[in-house]
């Protein structure tokens, strides 16, 4: 293990950083596999960013794929040059409203509890992906659950690094043809073409951003603030973030990417605590870009997701902790939030969330 100052890079680390592996993200496969998205761009845009985030806040703080986006590019074929120029769209946006400082006005007032109603949300949304990919291969789903639980405070064998290992190495027992291509894949070049601007498009990013204050700056912000109280972030510092690396990386390839209350709550249940698990997963990611682009989306397509599942199942956990604290009104109005949120989206759960809060109010029902 070494360690300077804010920086671990230990097995505990480099297996939290493995909890949220962005190259596993459904949407990122989808991208690549189904839209023909140059994964140099976007491994390189994803590694380029966590390493600077580790920098900065020196704490877990991943990102991954934008959701309400990636539903809408996958479901409807977009051309990779629509997808950069959704992101570009979103990362102004991002820039103007942090700057101004209308997302720490509406931060602000916005009711601690409608907060955790989305976190809620988010942890039934991750509970049913869980089961789905679980019951893909219920046998080895299983098989993780257990390695997860024997090996979880383990310090030589991180539950994370084994059941990634095993999935890995299931892969190429299963693909023994797979040919690990190594060469040099510089970064391309892409300009946002704005003739791919049309009205859907400007929807979906609308939806976006919604849930994007929702999820990745309100529930994410608190989530972090709640573990690490000593190194407080604001949801303003998050909005910019997202404003910058989405609004410079797409020139490179980078698909729109936000932050990730369940994101951060898979690492940190996997033994992340410090900026080394940034560093260390944003070198991976860069690595896997620069080298091994002819290879990724075979590997890691090909990766079992009853894994991926079992390890969901352990970071809704992780995000769900609160829940325990509540009582009363505050636990009723709570639930009533998640499950919105969960038949719905978590865009719909926030702004239902806030009526519900002020109706709960005028009557004088309304929890803090």
């Amino acid at each position: 293990m070494v360690r300077v100052k804010d920086f671990e890079f230990s097995l505990r680390e480099f297996a939290g950083s493995l909890g949220d592996f962005g190259p596993l993200n459904p949407f990122i496969l989808g991208y690549i596999a189904i839209l023909g998205v140059n994964p140099t761009g976007i491994f390189l845009a994803m590694g380029l960013t966590n390493i600077a985030l580790g920098i900065a806040y020196r704490l877990p703080l991943p990102v991954e794929a934008k959701k309400a986006i990636g539903v809408a590019a996958l479901s409807e074929k977009w051309k990779p040059s629509q997808i950069y120029l959704s992101g570009v769209l979103t990362g102004v946006a991002w820039i103007v409203l942090g700057f101004s400082g209308f997302v720490k006005k509406l931060a602000g007032r916005t009711p601690l509890i409608v907060v955790r109603g989305i976190q809620l949300g988010l942890v039934f949304i991750l509970l049913k992906e869980a089961v789905m990919l679980m019951q893909m291969d219920i046998l080895l789903a299983l098989t993780s659950v257990i390695l997860i639980i024997l090996l979880m405070k383990n310090r030589y064998l991180p539950s994370a690094l084994a059941v990634f290992g095993l999935g890995l190495a299931l892969v190429f027992i299963s693909n023994p043809d797979i040919d690990l291509r190594i060469g040099f894949h510089p970064p391309p070049i892409y300009i946002p073409n704005i003739r791919d601007l049309s009205l859907n498009l400007l929807i979906v990013v609308f939806a976006q951003l919604v849930l994007t204050f929702s999820n990745a700056i309100m529930a994410t912000c608190l989530a972090v603030n709640e573990r690490f109280p000593g190194k407080r972030i604001s949801e303003e510092n998050l909005a910019i973030n997202m404003g910058l690396m989405n609004t410079f990386l797409p020139f490179i390839g980078g698909i729109p990417m936000c932050h990730g209350a369940g994101g951060f709550a898979s690492q940190y249940f996997f033994g992340a605590r410090t900026g080394g698990a940034m560093l260390m997963e944003g070198v991976c990611e860069i690595f896997l870009a620069l080298f091994l682009a002819d290879s990724i989306a075979i590997i890691f397509g090909a990766f079992p997701l009853s894994i991926i599942g079992a390890m969901l199942l352990f970071a809704s956990l992780e995000l769900g902790k609160f829940l325990v604290k509540l009582r009363g009104s505050g636990l009723i109005e709570t639930v009533i939030i998640g499950i919105i949120s969960f038949l719905t989206n978590l865009a719909v759960g926030f702004i239902a969330g806030l009526v519900l809060h002020w109706i709960l109010k005028k009557a004088g029902k309304a929890s803090v």
